[in-house]
């Protein structure tokens, strides 16, 4: 009877124990699993073992059949009326719920204190939706992690590079809980293995016609030795099961089941967490910058190119779901991930030389930094004490290569220029107040200024085009670039660092600043008009006329009629005009360009910041020109005609060109030299150090103001 009700179940696991075969060898006749019931077939070699051992294995396990079975049958039989009943309720009891939401991340129990705390917690439960079971798994499957997992792990053990807190990342914690999961996933599917007596127990069990589980748990195919769900539910249940071995591993096995589902939730969370905060530092969180979409969809119809704070998590959320989804759909591999993730980085050329100056100027902080040096009076040709403090102090970054000795000589005075050049200060070889200022900025802040340009990077305007204009305000400069290559740079001045005070806020505002954008260039105007903007004819020309009645009369200004009606103040075309001979057109709100300026004598000046938010360019017709060749329009006979005739002349470009307007105090040259250049709007200092709530007040009763504004401003001047 034992051999013809479950031989090959029974033949398959004497064989297993007694030939001590390894359940991972494809050849193991059996395996008992507490993960899952599965499907064994033995092999023949088993069979023969089995039968082989069999007598001599039932005559050893006739003891314990005896203790642990047959004594359990009369409390069998008074079960037997709900048996059915209890079997339905541990199986409910086993089986996950399809209806209870999965928690997002259990933050109060052990795995969720693993990992840092969730900032993406809605936007995460709804893509994953959370209220219906099972959730996909893009980073966690069968207990380790996905290529995309790995992919993104190896991406932020580097996040430090791209001047992030690797702290609010924690690679580590999630590296330690993949660790951890995938020890949890191997124990629970390694097989339980039954002994020769416990296999004996199980077989006179099935064969006991009072068994209330009889006929369910039997072998559902006897072909192929498939054991049925019903064995596994019976041998796990402590009231029930003639192994009680099995019951306790089962039992064991479940909670480490349970904690293993708890970690997968909590580590799938955290993976997605990290890869929603990665994506946001780096691109999708940039709220400077807005879409077509998002600005048809969110912008007011007063202003229809800017958006109310309220909306910004909705962008942003709306940004990162969309790329998810696009980021599951094309990181199938290890590398397809690491590419797409990759892609996030900064593609202006300026950013991988400012990561290289980081780790520079890095290894200097970790070295001590420079000694600070007491300004002194020290001429070339000279020796004094202090001389060989700076030729060191001056080595540090580079600038000076020679001895280091008290002789103020030529290649300190050529190191002292080369300091100078890349500080934005005159070259003059001679140390000074304002060279010794510089100089004694401590390694700390100068890394910190690199660091905090590099993440300004991360909220870019720029767009990577193969044509494009681009402003730096802190370098004072405007570039060219077509096909990717850079074609001409020309010298700027922008917008002034005067402050008034904001007679609504009662805080300090800057009325003259160059706003940053992005625009396109549209049009140029040769021999133009300047229309003089009403702020600035408040402020500066209506007292002239007061002071003067005859100013208007004696001067190239005057009054004109537009057709939408109103009165503006302008000035004719001419050498004396404040626009020059050209003036380059980009539509935006700040009514901000760039122009020809009569006044050549300001770009000999390092900074240049002097004016009312237009941007004066040196050699400003030479730059027309680039512009139009750039686009083949250059026409020569054209442009010297327009001067020729009366009025100012537009012409429209055919092909617009995209114009980025942005700060960076820290730039790099080709040989990785990085340039520390004016904060002149203190855009830098007050990230590093953000000024106190009574540093912004002002008073309008003693401070400065403007009769004009009260904090609008959208409109600039040369």
């Amino acid at each position: 009877m034992y051999v013809a009700r479950t031989a090959r179940l029974i033949i398959a696991m004497t064989a297993a124990l007694l030939t001590g075969c390894d359940s991972a060898e494809p050849n193991c006749p059996v395996q008992f699993s507490s993960a899952s019931p599965a499907a064994y077939e033995p092999s023949q070699t088993a069979i023969l073992l089995a039968e082989h051992f069999s007598e001599q294995t039932t005559q050893k396990a006739q003891t314990f059949l005896d203790d642990i079975v047959l004594k359990d049958r009369e409390r069998l039989q008074k079960k037997r009326a709900t048996a059915e009943k209890e079997y339905q309720e541990a199986k409910a009891r086993r089986e996950r719920p399809k209806a209870v939401p999965r928690p997002l991340l259990p933050i109060q129990d052990s795995h969720g204190a693993m990992f840092n705390k969730i900032r993406f917690n809605s936007l995460l439960a709804e893509f994953y939706d959370v209220e219906n079971s099972p959730r996909q798994s893009i980073f966690i499957k069968d207990g380790v992690l996905t290529p995309a997992a790995e992919a993104l792990l190896d991406i932020l053990e580097k996040v430090d590079d791209h001047a992030l807190d690797i702290e609010d990342f924690a690679p580590d914690k999630l590296r330690a809980g993949a660790k951890r999961l995938h020890a949890m996933h191997e124990i629970i599917s390694t097989p339980f293995r039954l002994n020769p007596f416990e296999i004996e127990a199980i077989s006179r069990a099935l064969e006991d016609t009072d068994n209330p589980y009889h006929p369910q748990i039997a072998v559902q195919n006897p072909e192929n030795g498939t054991l049925s769900p019903e064995l596994f539910e019976w041998l796990c249940d402590f009231d029930k099961s003639p192994v009680p071995r099995a019951a306790a591993q089962c039992q064991k096995s479940l909670d480490n089941l349970l904690e293993m589902h708890a970690l997968d939730d909590a580590l799938e969370f955290a993976l997605a967490d990290a890869w929603m905060a990665y994506s946001a530092a780096l691109r999708y969180g940039n709220l400077e910058k807005f879409s077509e979409e998002e600005l048809t969809q969110y912008a007011s119809e007063d202003n229809p190119n800017e958006i109310h704070p309220k909306n910004h998590d909705k962008i942003v959320e709306t940004r990162l779901t969309a790329a998810l989804h696009e980021f599951i759909s094309r990181a199938a591999t290890r590398e397809e991930a690491a590419a797409w993730l990759n892609d996030l980085i900064p593609q202006h050329e300026q950013y991988a030389k400012l990561q290289a100056a980081r780790a520079r100027y890095r290894k200097i902080v970790e070295d001590g930094g420079w000694e600070s040096i007491p300004p002194d009076r020290m001429f070339a040709g000279g020796h004094a004490p202090l001389v060989k403090n700076l030729k060191s102090r001056l080595a540090v970054e580079g600038y000076y290569t020679g001895n280091i000795d008290d002789a103020f000589d030529k290649p300190l005075t050529e190191a002292i220029k080369n300091y100078q050049k890349y500080h934005q200060l005159e070259e003059t070889g001679e140390v000074g107040e304002v060279f010794w200022r510089s100089l004694n900025v401590p390694a700390t802040q100068r890394l910190a200024e690199i660091e905090v340009n590099i993440r300004r990077w991360h909220k870019t305007l720029f767009e990577p085009i193969p044509r494009y204009i681009w402003v730096n305000i802190p370098s004072f400069t405007v570039e060219l670039w077509n096909d990717s290559q850079k074609v001409s740079t020309h010298r700027v001045v922008v917008g002034s660092s005067t402050r008034i005070c904001n007679t609504r806020t009662r805080e300090w505002e800057l009325m003259n600043s160059t706003h940053l954008m992005h625009a396109r260039m549209t049009y140029l105007v040769f021999n133009p008009y300047w229309n003089v903007p009403p702020r600035i004819e408040v402020d500066e020309f209506l007292p002239k006329m007061a002071a003067d009645p005859k100013w208007l009369e004696n001067s190239d200004y005057e009054y004109v009629t537009p057709r939408g009606g109103g009165r503006v103040l302008r000035q004719k075309p001419g050498e004396n005009n404040s626009l020059g001979k050209v003036k380059l057109i980009f539509p935006n709100r700040y009514n901000i360009y760039l122009h020809d300026t009569p006044k050549q004598g300001m770009f000999q000046y390092p900074v240049r910041a002097f004016s009312h938010g237009c941007m004066r360019v040196e050699k400003a017709m030479d730059f027309a020109r680039e512009v139009l060749q750039s686009v083949g329009q250059y026409d020569e006979k054209q442009i010297a005609r327009f001067f020729k005739e009366k009025g100012e002349h537009a012409l429209d470009l055919n092909t617009p060109i995209d114009v980025f307007i942005e700060y960076h105090t820290v730039t790099v040259d080709e040989d990785g030299q990085p340039y520390f250049l004016a904060d002149i709007y203190k855009i830098i200092r007050n990230e590093i150090s953000p000024p106190t709530a009574l540093e912004r007040q002002c008073n309008p009763a003693t401070d400065r103001t403007s009769t004009f504004r009260s904090g609008g401003g959208e409109d600039s001047g040369p």
